[in-house]
């Protein structure tokens, strides 16, 4: 009788698992909302906060001076903006029989995930205070977030806002960010409902080059209406607090010095790993290594005029 690998009286005991030495990728969130701000770094002993100033815009006049005799003086004022830095990290404690007798590289494994926890927790400290913005744009006939006359189905980011927006930071003189175009960072599921947009859609159909390049093919929004948008999963998304538990999006139109991102020179965002042996009293016996992550951040809005925040739903019903 022949001996099988499977069945009565087979081997199934040497019937192993075969483990791919590859972990699999981990999904990410597009880190952006620091990207577009003023980046000031704080000196080595600077202190932990940073002062911005602003001389306020002296106003034209249009009264002809009277010969011989002086105007009356003209004097301007100073705003300030303050920030103040905070530090931010994880770390994780790993045995001396994990890192040794584990299957995977668990120290190389812990280091990455870190360093992207670290990308996705400073992006959201910054996020958070970007819309914390007092300018803002509620979506069709929504005059508020909550409430009965608050965001609700229905309520999509379309041209007609995104026109809005636009003509909104070009009253106060809000300057373009790169390459002539405002920024705006938009979900996934607010881009997906622009491209159901039959208004943008047929600017892309007659405008848009007439290759892969084209939005209709790439499925990337890009330039539109003089913005350029950017779609970042960690947008802001108030769930079930509009109208009648609807999401609420915090799509940011963002203009040039708007805001102010600042860490410290001297103690830049890394990973630190302490390996066995390293610790001293406090691990007498070597039996654990650390891997974690620190970072000292902090972000201001420097002109609230020159950000707007349109707080929409989306038709994908998700929260976030």
């Amino acid at each position: 009788m022949a001996i099988e690998l499977i069945g009565a009286g087979g081997m199934v005991v040497e019937l192993k698992q075969t483990y791919d030495r590859q972990l699999l990728m981990r999904a990410l969130p597009n880190l952006v909302h620091a990207k577009w701000g003023l980046q000031k770094p704080l000196p080595a002993r600077g202190g932990k906060s940073i002062e911005f100033r602003r001389m306020t815009a002296i106003a034209a006049t249009t009264t002809a001076l009277t010969e011989g005799t002086p105007p009356a003086a003209t004097n301007a004022t100073f705003t300030n903006i303050a920030a103040t830095i905070s530090q931010y990290g994880q770390y994780a404690q790993i045995s001396d029989l994990l890192e040794t007798q584990a299957f995977d590289p668990v120290i190389a494994e812990y280091t990455e995930n870190f360093g992207e926890s670290m990308g996705d927790s400073l992006d959201q400290v910054v996020r958070n205070v970007l819309v914390a913005g007092t300018t803002i744009q509620y979506a069709s006939t929504a005059a508020t977030r909550t409430g009965a006359s608050g965001v609700g189905s229905g309520m999509y980011i379309n041209s007609a806002e995104i026109r809005e927006a636009t003509n909104t930071l070009k009253r106060v003189n809000a300057k373009p960010v790169v390459d002539g175009k405002f920024i705006c960072l938009v979900h996934p599921d607010n881009t997906r409902d622009l491209f159901a947009d039959p208004v943008i859609v047929e600017a892309f159909q007659h405008a848009a080059p007439r290759s892969e390049a084209n939005p209709l093919f790439s499925g990337v929004l890009g330039d539109y209406m003089g913005v350029r948008f950017v779609e970042t999963t960690n947008l802001r998304v108030w769930a079930s607090s509009g109208l009648s538990g609807a999401d609420v999006y915090g799509v940011l139109f963002i203009g040039k010095e708007a805001y102010a991102v600042t860490e410290l020179s001297t103690m830049q965002a890394r990973t630190i790993i302490h390996p066995r042996g390293s610790g001293g009293h406090t691990d007498p016996l070597e039996q654990y290594s650390t891997v974690g992550w620190k970072a000292a951040i902090t972000s201001a809005i420097l002109n609230q005029d020159f950000m707007l925040r349109l707080e929409c739903n989306a038709s994908r019903v998700t929260a976030a």
